[in-house]
């Protein structure tokens, strides 16, 4: 009779040590996830090999485009051989983001909207979307979204 207990309390502490490794590793995980650098949108697409495939949170205005959304800033304007367009891609769930709502309205408004957003940053080789921006950026959440003046 007394070694059934026995029996019980090492399988209660086996799981119980899996348990915790398995809780353990998962938040080292979480803890090891890059932490968005904050960078000026100006600065990311003069040097884009420097923020490649970077998690970023930038300010920029987003506008609506005939075929898909842009994310600029007033600040560098595009001349020969300086092209600054970057293609902004929301995620699926955007509108119940944060300020998802907020930036829905400006949109289907056809307005610009000035923002405060995180996401990755890409710069290939070839164009992106059907409007043939120069980079991407992979919104993943929106900090503020304000009338653009």
């Amino acid at each position: 009779m007394s070694r059934r207990p026995q029996i019980m309390n090492s399988r209660s502490s086996a799981i119980g040590a899996t348990m915790l490794a398995v809780l353990s590793l998962a938040s080292a995980s979480a803890q090891t996830r890059e932490q968005p650098l904050t960078a000026n949108l100006c600065e990311v697409v003069a040097s884009p090999d420097v923020y490649n495939k970077r998690a970023l949170t930038v300010e920029g205005i987003l506008s609506p485009g005939e075929h898909s959304l842009a994310l600029y800033s007033s600040s560098c304007q595009p001349r020969a051989g300086f092209n600054v367009t970057v293609q902004a891609v929301l995620p699926s769930e955007w509108e119940s983001l944060r300020n998802g709502k907020r930036l829905r309205k400006f949109l289907r408004a056809r307005k610009q909207a000035h923002v405060k957003l995180s996401g990755t940053f890409q710069a290939g080789s070839d164009p992106y979307g059907p409007d043939v921006a120069q980079f991407r950026f992979m919104v993943s959440e929106l900090f503020s979204v304000e009338k653009q003046r």
